[in-house]
């Protein structure tokens, strides 16, 4: 019997949550049914500027949304997004890659322009007051939270989700690429909208 009400209670949990799921999912999707990925928002370049999404206008978009510490993800990921603007010559005009980061406290626009030296030229570094950050999270549905590392009081890293999103002109979510994804798909991706 006990087994049964085990099994009852992990299925009607199941219920909840797959309802949740597919009720979300119908409120992201808008009437032209596109997920509602991204959003309007200001927040400052890695020289110090306030710049808003508008000013992208007319761009492709590549963003990623990441913090400077990071020690594998970030740099892969931005290695990846450096490879496929090498791989599209001249078309890598027409994009605009930005990477935002999700851990303010550190990443002032001086530490971003000194991270994103080692990247292709011609990315854009934000940040921004840390309700800045977590409304341009939420408009891209990226998850993030600060972890404390072990044996210690005050160093932490942080947990985010990695995925790099291409936004068309207009600024409308058109695609993401998973963690670990080849340049070669990404520059598939942007040749499809150019």
């Amino acid at each position: 019997m006990r087994g049964l009400v085990v099994a009852m209670a992990a299925l009607a949990a199941l219920v909840v949550v797959l309802g949740y799921r597919l009720a979300t999912l119908e409120r992201a999707e808008g009437e032209s049914g596109r997920a509602a990925i991204g959003g309007p928002f200001s927040l400052t370049d890695h020289n110090g500027r306030r710049v808003s999404d508008r000013d992208f206008r007319g761009k492709l978009l590549l963003v990623f949304f990441g913090f400077t510490y990071c020690p594998d993800i970030c740099p892969t990921e931005l290695q990846t997004i450096s490879v496929a603007l090498d791989e599209l010559g001249p078309q890598a005009a027409r994009v605009q890659p930005i990477f935002i980061t999700v851990d303010p406290d550190r990443d002032d626009p001086p530490a971003l322009a000194d991270y994103l030296g080692n990247f292709h030229p011609s990315f854009v570094g934000l940040t921004g007051t840390p309700e800045e950050i977590a409304a341009v999270a939420r408009a891209y549905r990226v998850y993030y939270a600060k972890a404390r590392l072990p044996n210690t009081e005050s160093e932490y890293t942080m947990d985010h989700s990695a995925f790099v999103y291409l936004m068309d002109g207009e600024g409308r979510y058109r695609a993401h690429f998973s963690s670990g994804v080849a340049p070669e798909k990404i520059v598939a991706g942007i040749r499809s909208l150019l």
